[in-house]
């Protein structure tokens, strides 16, 4: 009698397992393509429900919705033992279909920077043959990237270079990023020239490098390529590029 019962219970634990196996092997979130069947394994008793109110019978063991899934967005379902007992939500995410051609060719980028960088700094000359550097006990260093000068966006060098000339040599407030934090600080442009003025820094508002292009979707003529970023080649600084701006070769 002990025998039989010990074997009763190990085949019980070991249908139990099964089941809680099956249960936890079935993701709780799914992505399908539009048009794709619903696949789920399931053992008997264990069914899959549609909570959306839509006519779709349950999902026996090892059966599919064969018709496919057309309506594109988010589809929840249950996981149900004996049409009664909930054991987990399962979400099915439809996505539409897509065809991609894969490509593997050279690129070339041309990046352009969310602001001006700066790349350099040097002595300068002013219209009174004396030597400046208006930039020094500012704060800013190599690698900074100046957004903005006397509350105007700076998007570009012309940019700078008007506001600058703008300034007539009065004392100019300056945001800068570096290292995702915005800072402030002021300088006092030198004349060099007729209606000519300099900070003494040196800038450039874009970076092109080359890139791998991996494949390309004609119906949204878009295109994927390797995810490595493009470095200065001066300050050796990842390009914090502006999108409104990007272009490619």
């Amino acid at each position: 009698m002990r025998m039989i019962k010990r074997i009763f219970i190990v085949s019980f634990l070991i249908l139990l397992l099964i089941y809680v196996t099956n249960i936890t092997s079935i993701p709780s979130n799914i992505i399908l393509f539009q048009g794709e069947s619903l696949k789920v394994n399931t053992l008997l008793g264990i069914n899959l429900e549609s909570k959306d109110n839509e006519n779709y019978e349950a999902i026996q063991a090892s059966t599919d919705i064969s018709s496919g899934i057309k309506t594109i967005g988010k589809k929840n379902y249950s996981l149900n033992l004996f049409g009664g007992i909930e054991l987990k939500s399962i979400t099915v995410n439809v996505i539409p279909k897509t065809s991609v051609i894969p490509l593997g060719n050279a690129v070339g980028l041309k990046l352009y920077t969310s602001g001006v960088l700066v790349v350099g700094m040097s002595e300068i000359e002013g219209i009174d043959n004396n030597k400046y550097r208006p930039y020094e006990n500012s704060g800013i260093q190599e690698g900074d990237m100046i957004v903005e000068i006397n509350e105007e966006t700076v998007t570009c060098t012309a940019d700078l270079l008007n506001t600058v000339n703008k300034s007539k040599g009065n004392n100019l407030s300056i945001k800068y990023l570096r290292e995702g934090q915005t800072l402030e600080t002021s300088i006092t442009p030198v004349k060099v020239g007729n209606d000519n003025y300099k900070l003494g820094l040196w800038v450039r508002d874009a970076a092109a490098g080359v890139g791998t292009v991996s494949f390309y979707e004609p119906s949204t003529k878009t295109f994927a390529a390797l995810g490595h970023g493009i470095q200065d080649v001066d300050t050796r600084k990842f390009i914090r590029y502006c999108k409104r701006r990007f272009c490619y070769n």
